[in-house]
Parts: C-alpha cells; sequence; structure tokens
C-alpha cells in the first residue's frame, strides 16, 4: 500500500489534498481498522496470555521479516516472510492475538523506516482488517485453535489455505484501490496488478506456514534457528528474482523489453477491448550524447523513462523498444490523451552536469484490432516515423501508410538499379525574369521512368533515396546529368544557368568534389545553381556552413529554396553565402485573396533585397499571381503558370518562342 500511495500521489496532476473519492475509502478503511483492533484488544483484556515466549518468538521473526522485505526489481511492491510468522501465530492463537501482533510489528517497522502518518495508519488498518477476515474465516472452518495447547491438531493446517486467500484478496484490493482512485481510470488493471504479485508470493510464504508450526510444537527455541534458512531462501529468491528481471526489464532504465510489452499486449488483445500501442522517440537525443556524452544520455533516458511510468499508471508496462524509443500500452480510446499527459510529464527540465536538459518526443499510435502485437507495434513505429518527417507532435496510424511504406521497401532495389542503368530522367522548368521577359535559367528535375510504371515524379522515391543512402549517388547523376544537357543547350546557341536541388544528406564531401570536377564545363555553358532548402542548411548549421562555403569557393551560385518554411534565424540567413531565396509555394499559390500570404511574400521581397538577394518566387500558376509579383519587385518566377518541366530537347524551341514573344511585347 505504501508503494501504491507514493506513486499514486506522483501521478496527480497537482499538489494537494488526495481526491474525495481516495479520503473516502481511507476513511472507511482506517474506521475499519480501528474497529477491529479494539475488538481483538478487548477480547484479549482481562485473560493471561498463553504460552507468552512463543507469541515474542514469532512477533519478532515478524518484526525482523517486515524491517527487512523481499524487494523486486520492477515492481513497487515489496513482500517479506512476516506472512508465514502471522499464519503460524493464526494457527496456534487464534485470530485477536495475530491481528494485534502482526499490526503492532508492521507499525513499528513502519516507524523504523519514517512512514508519512496517513501511510502508516493506512497500512495498519489494512493489515488489521485483513488479518481480521483471515481470522474469522479460519475459526468458523477449524475452530479458535486452543493458545494453551503446545501441540495443537495438525490436521485443521487445511483451513490456512481459505484462510490466505481471504487475506490476500483483502490486503491487495486495499493495497491497490488508493492508486486507481486517484489515476481517475477504471480499478481492474489496478487490482490485477496486485492480485497477481500477491498470489504468486503470498501462495510460497503460506507453504512455509506448516514448517514454523511443525518447528514451534516440537520446540520453541528450534524457530530462530529457521532464521539461516529463511535467510537462504530469501537470498536465493532474490537472485532468481534479479536474473528473471534481467530477463524482462531494460537494465539502465527498469523499463520492461520489446518481448514483456508484446506479451502484455497479446493478454489486452484476448481480454475483449483492442488496446493502443504509443510509440514515443525522444527528439534530438543524438546531440545530448554528442555534446555531453553517453553518461548524460542515460541520465536523460533514466528519467524519462520514468516519467513515462508514472504516466502509464499502475499496472501498464512502459518498454524501452529502442535507443531513444519507448512505448506504452493503453485503451484505445485513450491513447491521444496519453501522449498529452506524457508531453506534460516530459516538460521539466532534466539536470545534467549542472545543465537543464529540455526533452521533447514525437509519438506514434497504432489501435487494435490487429492481427498480433508485433503487428500493432510496426503500425505504431510507421506513424512514429510520419511524425518525425512532418515535425508533427503525433501522428495515428492509418492502413494507406503500410501500404505506401510497403511500396517504398519495394522500390529500393529498383531505384539502385535506375541509377545506373539510364532509367532515370532529367526534366527542365524554365525560370523567368520579371523585369526583362527572359529565361533567366532552369531547375533541373529528376524522373524515372520505372518500367512497368510509367514516369515517377521527384516526390515517389526522393524521400526513399534519403533514408536508404541513395540519395548522394542520385545528386551525383543529377548533377551530372544537368551539366550535360547544359552542353548540349551551349550547342544549340543557348547559355542557360541551371539549378539543382541538395537535400541535407548531399551536403557531403563527395558532392562537393563532383562539383569542382564539373564546374569549370559548367561555368562556359551558362553557369550552375545549387538550391539547398532553409531546413537541410539548418539541420547541422556548423556543417552546412563550412559545405556551402566550399561550393561558394568554387564559383558556384547558391540559392536558398523553399524559404519561409524552415527555422533560419536572420542572423544565419545572412552568414550563408548565397546568392538568391525562393519564397515557397504555399505563399506564393495564396498571393491572391490571402491578406496574409500578400503581407508574408511582400515582406520576403524586401528582406531579400535589403540583404543583397535576389528573390525567386516558385508556384506561379497564373498570370494574376504573375503580374501581382511583378508589382512586389520580384526579381524571378517559377511554376506552371509560366511553363511545364520539359524534357532537355524541348527547352530551346520553348525559349525561343518565349525570346519572340518578349521582343513582340
Amino acid at each position: 500500500m505504501v508503494e501504491a500511495l507514493a506513486a499514486a500521489r506522483r501521478r496527480r496532476p497537482a499538489q494537494g489534498a488526495l481526491p474525495r473519492p481516495v479520503r473516502n475509502l481511507v476513511g472507511v478503511v482506517l474506521v475499519a481498522g480501528a474497529a477491529v483492533l479494539v475488538v481483538c484488544v478487548a477480547a484479549l483484556a482481562g485473560d493471561p496470555l498463553e504460552r507468552p515466549e512463543h507469541v515474542a518468538v514469532l512477533a519478532a521473526g515478524m518484526l525482523l521479516a517486515e524491517l527487512f522485505p523481499l524487494r523486486i526489481p520492477g515492481h513497487e511492491e515489496e513482500t517479506s516472510f512476516s506472512t508465514a510468522f502471522s499464519f503460524a501465530l493464526l494457527f496456534s492463537h487464534g485470530t485477536a492475538v495475530t491481528v494485534v501482533v502482526a499490526t503492532a510489528c508492521l507499525v513499528g517497522a513502519d516507524l523504523a523506516r519514517r512512514r508519512v502518518p496517513v501511510k502508516l495508519a493506512y497500512n495498519a488498518a489494512q493489515y488489521a482488517v485483513s488479518w481480521g477476515a483471515a481470522g474469522v474465516l479460519f475459526t468458523a472452518l477449524a475452530g479458535a485453535p486452543d493458545p494453551a495447547l503446545a501441540d495443537p491438531p495438525l490436521r485443521d493446517l487445511w483451513a490456512l489455505i481459505p484462510a490466505g486467500l481471504a487475506f490476500v484478496l483483502l490486503n491487495g484490493g486495499l493495497g491497490a484501490l488508493p492508486g486507481a482512485l486517484i489515476a481517475d481510470g477504471p480499478p481492474w488493471p489496478h487490482l490485477r496488478h496486485s492480485y497477481a504479485f500477491a498470489f504468486t508470493t503470498n501462495a510460497v510464504l503460506l507453504t512455509l506456514a506448516p514448517v514454523v508450526v511443525v518447528v514451534a510444537a516440537e520446540d520453541l527455541w528450534l524457530v530462530p534457528l529457521l532464521g539461516p534458512l529463511l535467510a537462504a531462501i530469501q537470498v536465493g529468491s532474490h537472485q532468481a528474482i534479479v536474473n528473471d528481471a534481467r530477463a524482462r526489464l531494460d537494465p539502465l532504465t527498469g523499463a520492461v523489453t520489446r518481448r514483456q510489452l508484446e506479451l502484455a499486449l497479446e493478454r489486452r488483445m484476448e481480454g475483449g477491448a483492442p488496446p493502443a500501442v504509443v510509440v514515443l522517440d525522444v527528439v534530438g537525443f543524438a546531440d545530448v550524447n554528442d555534446a555531453l556524452g553517453h553518461r548524460a544520455g542515460d541520465t536523460v533516458l533514466r528519467a524519462v523513462a520514468q516519467r513515462l511510468m508514472e504516466v502509464a499508471g499502475r499496472g501498464e508496462p512502459v518498454a524501452r523498444i529502442g535507443g531513444d524509443a519507448f512505448a506504452l500500452v493503453c485503451d484505445a480510446a485513450g491513447a491521444e490523451a496519453v501522449v498529452v499527459r506524457a508531453e506534460h510529464a516530459l516538460e521539466a527540465p532534466v539536470a545534467v552536469a549542472g545543465l537543464a536538459i529540455d526533452v521533447r518526443a514525437a509519438a506514434g499510435i497504432a489501435r487494435g484490432p490487429a492481427d498480433d502485437a508485433e503487428t500493432l507495434l510496426r503500425q505504431a513505429d510507421v506513424a512514429l516515423r510520419l511524425a518525425k518527417d512532418r515535425r508533427a507532435r503525433w501522428v495515428v496510424y492509418e492502413s494507406a501508410m503500410s501500404v505506401d511504406a510497403a511500396e517504398r521497401v519495394a522500390l529500393a532495389p529498383g531505384l539502385r538499379r535506375a541509377i545506373s542503368a539510364g532509367e532515370l530522367v532529367l526534366h527542365h522548368q524554365p525560370k523567368l525574369d520579371l523585369r526583362t521577359g527572359e529565361v533567366a535559367g532552369v531547375e533541373a528535375l529528376v524522373r524515372w521512368r520505372r518500367p512497368g510504371h510509367g514516369l515517377l515524379p521527384p516526390d515517389a522515391f526522393i524521400e526513399l533515396a534519403e533514408r536508404t543512402g541513395l540519395i548522394r549517388p542520385l545528386t551525383l547523376w543529377v548533377l551530372r546529368a544537368a551539366v550535360a544537357d547544359q552542353a548540349a543547350w551551349a550547342r544549340a546557341g543557348l547559355m542557360i544557368p541551371v539549378a539543382v536541388n541538395l537535400s541535407a544528406r548531399a551536403l557531403h564531401a563527395s558532392v562537393v568534389d563532383e562539383v569542382a570536377a564539373l564546374q569549370e564545363r559548367a561555368a562556359a555553358t551558362g553557369g550552375l545553381e545549387l538550391e539547398v532548402t532553409e531546413s537541410a542548411a539548418m539541420d547541422d548549421p556548423a556543417h552546412g556552413l563550412h559545405v556551402l562555403e566550399r561550393l561558394a569557393g568554387l564559383g558556384v551560385v547558391l540559392s536558398v529554396d523553399d524559404f519561409g518554411t524552415g527555422h533560419s534565424s536572420l542572423a544565419y540567413l545572412e552568414r550563408l553565402p548565397v546568392t538568391s531565396l525562393k519564397i515557397d509555394r504555399s505563399f506564393v499559390t495564396g498571393l491572391e485573396g490571402d491578406t496574409a500570404s500578400h503581407t508574408i511574400v511582400s515582406t520576403t521581397v524586401e528582406l531579400g533585397h535589403r540583404l543583397g538577394l535576389r528573390v525567386v518566387a516558385e508556384g506561379v500558376e497564373d498570370g494574376v499571381t504573375l503580374e501581382r509579383l511583378r508589382g512586389l519587385g520580384c526579381d524571378v518566377a517559377q511554376g506552371f503558370g509560366i511553363a511545364h518541366p520539359m524534357p532537355a530537347d524541348a527547352l530551346p524551341r520553348w525559349v525561343r518562342r518565349q525570346e519572340r514573344a518578349a521582343t513582340s511585347l
């Protein structure tokens, strides 16, 4: 009960008095316990205690066992051999003596451990009620024992079994109910957890009671000799428990293993209402390890695990399923609420090496029904990956996500082959100079002519390339193909700058080396421009700045792509060696009729010009937007309203038509 109240108090959302239902329960138990104690003390009053030395020896055994309990790794509960001595006393001296002595020994042990008064009082009342019920049932079945008999009839030992059952039901239930009431959830998970623990431990202890009875009947002073035997049993039990815990628990955090979580999930899935799994990943955990070392990272993981255990509630498992990934099981209807509670629990910084480390997590949610626990966990993993990609707080799994994931897995071998087998092609989308009406350049956009599937756009495989490590060879192919197309246009008399996109994973030395090898040829045929997204530059600012400075040193024109969707500061933007910025299409498409988009675009144009940058707007769908951008002073525009991406051999014809149209104006 002590641990139940402590854990439950930690789970309360605010400090203060216990909830009214808990106060009512505590009040009822205290009154009932006091009544049982009064009745038992009254029953003993006036009559001399038979065989007091027998009671004293068993009481000493109870007190020592309460002072040195057997603690179970991974459990808040603890157990002790005092139960065996209490059952022996019940068998020899009856209910009244057992209630008074067992309660007194528990109070003495709690005083020695400086329990909070309300917890001490509740524990004492809980014990008095539980032993009182066990004694009443034992007396009803076997009759009241005669304390004067030094050799009580062993034929009545069987009655200890139902008496033990009554003790476990009452003691376990009263220990679990406060936590259930404070958690304000269904009581059954708390009761199930408490009873599972109580039955497994007390069943063993109950079998020791006859041993104590027989030894005491033979010679009372042989009972202390049971001490070494019980100590050996306790040490062996503790070692067995530790070995079992090592198989069930993560040694660093105390969370259960993935296998234990799967077993708990299987039990929940068989029990009726489908459960949900919440998988959380600590965002930025690698940065903690890199900056402060693995010990600091371990401290963060232990803190996260402890807080998630408090969120999960009594009886609900929390598992560590990866380096910085945890999983919780909950009711399907309350999964989002669990994520919100987890977010609140992680709000307080973790103190590490004198620093306050902010912890944030992304979550994936998967709800049953599912074929098995492994499937539900896999679905939650898929949702978690999407949450991290979208930088969302959480994502709830949908069946289409697995279809997409399976399709991406099937695409990977084909994409690797496509890079070297000539299945990739480049299409180029023109950019228009809004002041002169001339072509200001093109953006090279890769397509995959996948056998049997037609021409796939980049959205269908770029993310896959980044996840599988194919983005670098893919980027190298695009660079070479773009410069080759540019050389062909130069031979036709067109000197057109060509821009190539670089993702964060492409900001690598091998790409810099390839650009260095191509730059001389590209400079002679129109020039090479590299577009780097705002988020790519910010993922690792120091590394990104270093690579961009090397590229700028080669004479390559650099541009910030998708400006406005990342997290860069103006101070950092000013440090980047870029000559232009491209406003993200999400702002440009809403320019007509959207005051907020108009403000963002006009402000960005002004900002870019103040920084000495050329401003490009992408996503121009119509002539009205084009004219609005021209009126705002935007330098260059790109989009379907100007031209769709086209094969390299179609570009010269389009450019000449555009030049004739510009000349006729």
